[in-house]
């Protein structure tokens, strides 16, 4: 028995780590090096999981009951690998360092048969096996585990996907996800103000999703944790017309204002400076509903995940493809995306606990 495992991420170094406890061969390939997204979660300090564990942290039911299913066997694995962990106020899990290079040399601890810079461009099935790119095999199972094009430069998106031409698999448009809003302004005065505020999206005047944090003013639009999990809401939406942002600048606070002078204390100075043109009672509006008209999202290359891929009835249970039986699919191939928090690295993480599990039966 031989696995091939695709993608050198969260999910395919986690199964390498169970595959080569088991004893079962393995090669895991990556297109360039190991980790990357890994290395980026958390700004560098590797948020890889949430306690805060919600069916609404997901765009399907699956991803919750998965992660729930597994999420204790994850944090014994950490453990075993010497991973170290602790959790913040959010609920948000991070290695006790800080630095998401511990999690990357704690997955590498073990010397792993791990083959770089091999992009796998053509999966092809002879005689019962696999073979990629037509050189590398017999493979008697391969895991698709590649992740998306989210957070790549427009040049390394370009055939990212096409492994998967052969399989003929429904799947839903990617569009990207956890990235920043396109809005209908100029903000070049407040480009960089950061606003802690409560950010709620509209389409046609209602209410969509609604969620406390700061928010990071751009010369064309906004971003922030906050914004990203909206934007995530956005992502799922099939028909995005008429879709609104709106900032409540200073929630829970009611000030009597008679001039101008009177915003200064409540907000950041370039932001009362902004408001100057307006009249007071406009901006008593404007700090409880400061709106604008939703014009789209960022590109992939500044987004965290995707939102769509391989659709979920295309797998079984056990997370084959019902068309081929000896490829399974983790990670974020599938159309799962979560929020922010660590919620999708954990998916990935549980999503090879599962397949895991599932190929260690069948040695």
């Amino acid at each position: 028995m031989k696995v091939a495992i695709i993608g050198g991420g969260a999910c395919g170094l986690m199964l390498a780590n169970i595959l080569e406890r088991q004893g079962i061969s393995y090669e895991l390939f990556e297109k360039s090096l190991v980790g990357r997204k890994i290395l980026a979660s958390g700004n560098g300090k590797a948020n890889i999981g949430n306690i805060n564990l919600t069916e609404e942290k997901y765009n399907h039911p699956f991803a919750y009951h998965l992660v729930k299913k597994y999420q204790n066997q994850l944090f014994q694995f950490w453990k075993d690998i010497g991973l170290y962990t602790k959790i913040d106020e959010e609920g948000r899990i991070y290695p006790i360092s800080e630095s998401s290079l511990s999690v990357l040399e704690c997955l590498l601890k073990r010397p792993l048969h791990i083959v770089e810079n091999f992009p796998v461009t053509s999966i092809h099935k002879l005689n019962q096996a696999y073979y990629l790119n037509e050189v590398r095999g017999p493979f008697d199972y391969v895991v698709l585990a590649t992740g998306s094009i989210a957070s790549f430069i427009p040049k390394k998106q370009a055939g990212f996907y096409s492994f998967l031409d052969s399989f003929g698999l429904n799947q839903s448009k990617i569009r990207p996800s956890l990235v920043g809003f396109k809005l209908s302004c100029d903000f070049k005065r407040l480009n960089g103000v950061r606003v802690k505020c409560v950010a709620s999206l509209y389409q046609r005047k209602k209410l969509l999703y609604q969620e406390t944090g700061e928010a990071i003013l751009k010369v064309d639009g906004i971003s922030g944790i906050c914004i990203m999990n909206l934007s995530s809401i956005y992502a799922r939406l099939k028909d995005k017309t008429d879709c609104e942002l709106s900032l409540d600048l200073i929630p829970n606070i009611s000030p009597v204002l008679v001039t101008h002078k009177d915003l200064i204390g409540l907000l950041h100075p370039k932001l009362v400076d902004y408001m100057n043109p307006y009249s007071i009672q406009q901006v008593e509006e404007l700090l409880h509903h400061f709106s604008f008209p939703i014009e789209g999202v960022y590109d992939f290359e500044f987004a965290q995940v995707v939102s769509g891929g391989i659709a979920l009835e295309e797998i079984t249970e056990q997370m084959n493809l019902s068309k081929a039986p000896n490829v399974y699919v983790g990670g974020e191939l599938l159309d799962i995306d979560g929020m922010c928090g660590g919620y999708n690295l954990m998916f990935a993480f549980c999503s090879a606990l599962k397949i895991g599990e599932e190929l260690c039966n069948i040695k």
